[in-house]
């Protein structure tokens, strides 16, 4: 057997009791212990899930780092060389919360690191490339080979009413469904049931016609269900999504374009690959996910775009800015840095080559570490030699 448990970023330590740092020497933030109410994936509201904020961008912070949130980039602006303070860029942004979003400010950087997330990270740099045209060298193979992680997202919702599968962690298993296929089960929190509104029917081929005429007629043959689905309370606490992953070679591109998906306003629309289009469905997934339900008395079911407009759905979205030797071949070095703008790095899912068929945010964490060993030291930028000077090294525990 392929099961086994997942490991987690959670601190297990006495429910709800807090205790000092026990992840970096005592240098980090307290923490609490897990209480297993299941809102991992929707925001740990208890101090126990190791996020950015307790420990990459706390330490950033205790070592001299200004945090700005709610910040929207709008602009990343080449300077001319020879700066006095050794800048090579400035970076234009304004609040992205304000009712009134006031006059644009501006910060002045030698190096930028865009790390927006995939779709934060194309939506800045197309902008940048195509809108404002501050940087108008950035490589054509911006948005090719964006993967999807080949997933699929489906679902089990138990029939009962009293059944109650939200306590826990969110993710605390995965299993191989085939050589190229892993599936997680995973749980919500008790109240997260808006999410109830993406589920649709779980239909394998077919056209669009077909996959609407078959939604009807599911809904007439089995009114039960579609109430137990989209109607009744406990939705969250009565369903099980099955994540389904591959390490399929497949994708999509993402352009600047216009569309329903953007409101006809410039945004990021999809196109298929020619070469290897992400498919609309995964057999195994349909065919776990159905056996799932045999056994726990629930209800297999897919997404509502699956269903009915044959568009599949991803949790993780990766790729976008491709490696490459040159300009030609792809968007950033093999430093992570955007070919013909030196200082300027990209550093997140974007990156990400191929689809890893696991949850990404260890391969990120991975490729964000061998980033910044990448960048030169400031000393070593100015032009100064560095012996035997190194950054300390917390002590793990």
């Amino acid at each position: 057997s392929t099961f086994k448990p997942t490991t987690v970023g959670t601190f297990f330590g006495t429910p709800g009791e807090e205790v000092p740092d026990p992840y970096f020497g005592g240098a980090g933030p307290a923490r609490r212990g897990c209480i297993h109410c299941g809102g991992c994936m929707v925001g740990c509201r208890h101090n126990a899930k190791n996020t950015l904020v307790k420990n990459y961008l706390y330490f950033a912070e205790q070592w001299g780092a200004e945090v700005r949130a709610e910040c929207d980039v709008r602009d990343i602006r080449p300077l001319p060389a020879g700066q006095t303070d050794g800048a090579r860029y400035e970076i234009v942004y304004r609040s992205s919360t304000a009712w009134r979003k006031g006059r644009p400010r501006i910060v002045r950087a030698r190096n930028v690191v865009v790390s927006a997330g995939t779709l934060g990270t194309l939506r800045l740099l197309f902008r940048c490339r195509d809108i404002t045209r501050s940087l108008p060298g950035i490589s054509r193979r911006l948005g090719d080979i964006v993967r999807t992680n080949s997933e699929a997202l489906l679902g089990v919702v138990n029939r009962s009413l009293k059944t109650n599968y939200s306590e826990g962690i969110a993710i605390t298993s995965i299993f191989n469904a085939d050589d190229v296929t892993t599936i997680e089960p995973v749980r919500y929190s008790a109240g997260s049931d808006l999410m109830r509104f993406l589920s649709g029917p779980l239909l394998d081929t077919g056209t669009l016609r077909e996959r609407l005429l078959r939604s009807v007629i599911d809904i007439f043959k089995r009114p039960a269900d579609f109430m137990r689905t989209h109607v009744l309370p406990g939705w969250a606490k009565r369903t099980t999504i099955m994540l389904v992953m591959q390490t399929e070679d497949n994708r999509i591109k993402l352009r600047l374009g216009r569309g329903l998906t953007t409101l006809w306003r410039r945004g990021l629309t999809s196109q298929p690959d020619d070469e290897s289009s992400i498919p609309t469905s995964i057999p195994i997934g349909h065919t776990v996910t159905r056996r799932f339900a045999e056994m726990t008395g629930g209800i297999a079911s897919g997404t509502i775009n699956e269903a009915l407009l044959n568009i599949p759905m991803t949790a993780h979205i990766l790729g976008g800015c491709p490696f490459g030797r040159d300009a030609r071949e792809g968007v950033v070095d093999l430093d992570c840095q955007v070919h013909n703008y030196p200082g300027l790095y990209v550093v997140d899912g974007s990156i990400v080559p191929a689809n890893p068929g696991v949850n990404p945010s260890l391969t990120i964490t991975a490729l964000a570490e061998y980033a910044m060993s990448r960048v030169p030291h400031a000393a070593e930028q100015n032009g100064t030699k560095l012996v035997g000077v190194a950054p300390r090294p917390l002590a793990a525990v």
